[in-house]
């Protein structure tokens, strides 16, 4: 990725056995060797010194993250209290990628348990077997191993549609490793760079992607997962597999172009993946060195076949199935008085309700055996009988259970057959009162 920060200076000097000899190349060989020592020094300190004011930077950069966070935090909650003290609706998003407050009934075994993925930001059920196609684990030392054959082509010129164009617009480029996005070593990234003069009007760069799976390897793959670099900052403008070697890609199922992705999961049924096509946009850029520089890639680009607990048992008592639950805590001094609207995402409840693959229950004790006052597979949700549920209450539990999805759950079902269901958070809104 970068220029090499030090070219040794040393030169082999062989002397001949038992044969004359002359100083001067021992003479030579020692000064720069003495040269060689004093740059590496130099070049170790400099680095270290580098590191250290990283480190320092990091440091300062998270302190003002978490405390922007917890002003934030103070914020919602300062909106809540004053909502309430106004009788004015209130709106919460819990979502997944935090775990505060998550927990699995104590009764499950580890293999009967709801599995987050806080990486992801989703609940899915527990995998019982994963088999990754780019890279493989050795059993013996536990190392990644990766295919010797793996084919990665990253092209910035490419055809739409429209013909070929150059979307990195004749910028310089530094390829980087793509080989690096399907190792499984998360502290190695696949980074693209692409530079341009400080004053182009270049506003954004953009490039493709094609890996095919490594031969040997099963084909059958139904889980993508995607970690973009830098995570947070770059467009998936396309994610599409081919059965085959041909041109012949499609679109995955699950996915719709996001910008500023971050770290996310799609899930489809279990198909053939000879190889996989992502296009990737960069808008971001930084000045480096007087120049307009954009960087992207990915640090990593998984693709695997996961088995999934199917056991299900309809109308078994809560736990008994796959599950999980997620305390929903008022502000301090104040209680929940009524809940307005029930919005999961997905949104699960736009299944059939005798086929749903996700099941909701909302409660006011920690277990079900009393304060039941919503059930998904039951009654309808406020909103649609524009009807409030009324509770006096300092915390809501959601209890989540979880069942394959064998067959189709309707036409609005976010799940397609043969996947895991997957829940990434809970949207209520909700009244309060101060006590």
């Amino acid at each position: 990725m970068t220029d090499p920060i030090i070219i040794p200076t040393v030169k082999a000097r062989p002397f001949s056995y038992r044969g004359p000899n002359n100083s001067a190349p021992l003479n030579d060989f020692q000064e720069e060797v003495v040269a060689d020592i004093h740059n590496l020094s130099n070049t170790v300190n400099t680095i270290n010194n580098n590191l250290a004011k990283v480190v320092i930077l990091l440091q300062n950069d998270n302190q003002y993250l978490r405390r922007k966070i917890d002003s934030l935090k103070q914020q919602q909650t300062y909106i809540e209290k004053v909502s309430a003290a106004n009788n004015y609706l209130i709106s919460r998003i819990v979502d997944f990628s935090d775990t505060e407050n998550i927990s699995f009934p104590n009764v499950l075994s580890d293999v009967h348990s709801a599995m987050l993925n806080a990486e992801y930001g989703e609940i899915t059920l527990p995998a019982l077997s994963i088999e990754n196609k780019f890279y493989s684990t050795s059993l013996r030392d536990g190392k990644i191993i990766p295919p010797y054959d793996l084919d990665v082509v990253v092209k910035g010129t490419f055809d739409k549609g429209d013909g070929l164009i150059d979307y990195e617009k004749g910028g310089l480029v530094t390829e980087g490793n793509p080989e690096w996005a399907f190792n499984g070593i998360n502290e190695k990234y696949w980074i693209r760079k692409v530079e341009f003069p400080i004053d182009s009007v270049v506003d954004e760069v953009e490039c493709e992607l094609t890996v095919s799976i490594p031969q040997g390897v099963s084909a059958k793959g139904n889980t993508i997962d995607l970690n973009p670099f830098p995570n947070g900052s770059v467009d998936i403008t396309e994610l599409a597999t081919a059965s085959d070697l041909g041109n012949n890609f499609i679109r995955v199922t699950s996915f719709t172009p996001l910008d500023n992705l971050t770290s996310r999961r799609y899930h489809f049924p279990s198909t053939t993946i000879d190889q996989i096509r992502i296009r990737l946009r960069q808008r971001n850029w930084v000045e480096e060195n007087g120049k307009k520089v954009f960087y992207y890639g990915l640090q990593e680009l998984g693709l695997k076949l996961i088995d999934y607990d199917k056991t299900y048992i309809a109308g078994a008592s809560f736990g008994s199935n796959n599950s999980f639950v997620v305390a929903i805590k008022a502000p301090n001094n104040h209680l929940f008085t009524s809940i307005q609207r029930i919005d999961p995402d997905p949104n699960f409840l736009l299944e059939d309700p005798f086929s749903r693959h996700v099941h909701l229950k909302l409660g006011t004790q920690e277990n079900l055996d009393a304060g039941l006052i919503y059930d998904s597979d039951i009654n309808y949700t406020p909103q649609e009988l524009a009807e409030p549920i009324v509770l006096s209450v300092n915390t809501i539990y959601a209890f989540f259970e979880l069942n394959f999805v064998s067959s189709s759950g309707g036409l609005s079902s976010p799940y397609a057959i043969g996947t895991t269901p997957y829940v990434k958070g809970l949207g209520l809104s909700f009244t309060l009162t101060k006590v």
